[in-house]
């Protein structure tokens, strides 16, 4: 199948979230006068999916999502004193600069962009999202950026594709492929909209959803070799 346009989720299919995470959350916690602990990443890399999976699924609104994640974290670690709106700013303050890429991501993208119109679809916080894709370099390989919260919408809400697609210029869906590593906002988001999807797996992970992505790939490797340029 050949395709017109190709549409990236960012984190963690193109960047690296995880690295960025943990460095945003030690530097906040430095800030504080806390001690950051290799464990306090992963007691906070859970609760803050849970969050976004509430976000995205309208069960809590931006401004909780921002406050709860850090309110649930020191709960769990047992800290007290700690406001969680100042956190938050701290914490996000620090992500927006904060370019960690995937290894490969940049070699991928120069590899694709002779061939292919590409586009940037994420559910993310303004104040993070652009100026992180311009820390790492990449924003100019995208002629379509969307992030959820400048338009309202999220993944995989068949609202956020309308507005990317009016950006788009309204092409063919079936010569649009969506790569991302969540399988319900961007693989379930992506089919639903009459788009192919391929499911960025490289931890090579079960599938949570009864779904049948268009295809699955656990490397970059194999993306190009699928469209024909590997």
């Amino acid at each position: 199948m050949h395709y017109d346009w190709i549409l990236f989720d960012a984190d963690n299919t193109l960047l690296d979230f995880t690295a960025a995470e943990r460095h945003s959350l030690s530097s906040a916690m430095a800030d504080e006068g806390l001690d950051f602990q290799p464990d306090h990443h992963e007691v906070y890399h859970h609760i803050n999916k849970a969050c976004w999976h509430d976000f995205e699924h309208g069960r809590i609104s931006k401004a909780q999502l921002r406050r709860e994640r850090f309110e649930r974290f020191f709960y769990e670690l047992g800290v007290r004193g700690i406001d969680p709106d100042a956190f938050a700013d701290a914490y996000l303050a620090n992500l927006a600069h904060a370019g960690h890429l995937l290894s490969g991501a940049l070699a991928l993208l120069e590899a694709l962009r002779p061939h292919y119109r590409l586009g940037l679809v994420t559910n993310g916080l303004k104040e993070v999202q652009r100026p992180r894709l311009h820390a790492a370099g990449i924003a100019g390989f995208f002629e379509v950026i969307v992030v959820s919260d400048e338009i309202g919408p999220a993944k995989p809400q068949a609202a956020f594709f309308d507005h990317a697609f009016t950006e788009m210029g309204g092409p063919e869906r079936d010569r649009v492929l969506v790569v991302g590593d969540n399988l319900n906002a961007d693989v379930k988001g992506g089919l639903d909209y009459g788009l192919h999807a391929c499911w960025y797996n490289p931890e090579g992970a079960e599938r949570y959803l009864p779904i049948s992505p268009t295809y699955e790939i656990g490397g970059y490797g194999e993306l190009l070799t699928l469209l024909g340029h590997g």
